[in-house]
């Protein structure tokens, strides 16, 4: 699932840690299929690339369920009683590629700077993090059919567990796919029918006190007044009040300006370009991740 901005690409290179539970917040279902000219998600959803594939809250939740169970059962195996922390009923939902903001959303929760983080692993003994994350002796290079490779350590829990849940051929072609996702990405944020839709927003927001050129920048530029308040509550409080007024005035400038409609004519003509090709492997990660989903409900 990334998700990543949503789904930032990782580095091809980059060793199999305990970062890539977010793995599991960008995974996808069903069969792909192109949404169509204009089409609208199946539940009103924000356009995103492959978005009938995507997972609800609900799902990528019963899988997180099933990891930590798995997990957690391959640590105590090994005699380790490894204790996932709790992550509260907080949603899993991760920002919008395109910076599209739902209205009853943003007039809630403004841009969402309140979701909890994964927990640090500096709380692991050096033991349990070798059970928990692998070995180097047990490393393995893992090609990408794109081109690149990653490194997995194939004696670690964690790697363990992903594979029962989601198959051995998850992690290769997830990569494939996520550059799939930032390619599509990438070429809605250049089309002309984007760029005027958002010089329209960024001319609303302007009139309303906001100096804002991309939607793209919007909520990095959120992430960093919150991160500045940082240790300092009233501060923080201050300023979480602020952005969801601008929240509020942005999701009804994108609304005037008509950002959505030309964002999801933008991707529909660059999901069926960029996905030209690639439809057997598109379609055999949603297979996959259709079977992990029915795992994922049988896990206790």
């Amino acid at each position: 699932m990334k998700r990543p901005s949503r789904r930032t690409v990782a580095a091809l290179t980059a060793v199999f840690t305990a970062t890539v539970t977010l793995i599991g917040l960008l995974a996808l279902t069903g069969s792909w299929r192109s949404t169509g000219e204009g089409a609208q998600g199946d539940d009103g959803a924000l356009p995103e690339p492959f978005a009938s594939l995507q997972f609800s809250d609900a799902q990528q939740r019963s899988l997180h369920h099933a990891e930590d169970v798995l997990t957690r059962r391959c640590m105590r195996a090994r005699g380790m009683d490894f204790a996932v922390v709790a992550k509260g009923e907080a949603s899993t939902a991760l920002p919008n590629p395109y910076g599209l903001l739902d209205g009853g959303e943003a007039a809630q929760h403004g841009y969402g700077l309140h979701g909890s983080k994964a927990p640090a692993d500096d709380r692991l003994s050096d033991r349990e993090r070798s059970a928990l994350l692998g070995t180097p002796t047990h490393q393995r290079t893992v090609a990408l059919e794109d081109g690149g490779q990653i490194a997995v350590r194939t004696d670690g829990c964690f790697y363990t567990a992903q594979t029962e849940l989601y198959g051995a051929k998850w992690t290769p072609l997830l990569y494939g796919e996520e550059t799939l996702y930032a390619e599509v990405v990438e070429r809605v944020r250049r089309d002309p029918r984007v760029a005027a839709a958002q010089r329209k927003w960024a001319e609303c927001m302007g009139r309303a006190g906001y100096a804002v050129t991309t939607l793209g920048n919007v909520r990095p530029d959120a992430d960093r007044r919150m991160e500045r308040t940082r240790g300092d509550r009233t501060a923080g409080q201050a300023a979480f009040e602020a952005l969801l007024t601008q929240a509020r005035k942005d999701a009804d400038c994108q609304k005037q300006a008509r950002i959505e409609p030309a964002v999801r004519a933008a991707q529909n003509d660059a999901e069926q370009l960029v996905a030209r090709g690639h439809e057997q492997r598109l379609g055999e990660l949603a297979t996959l991740r259709a079977a992990a989903l029915a795992r994922a409900a049988r896990t206790p």
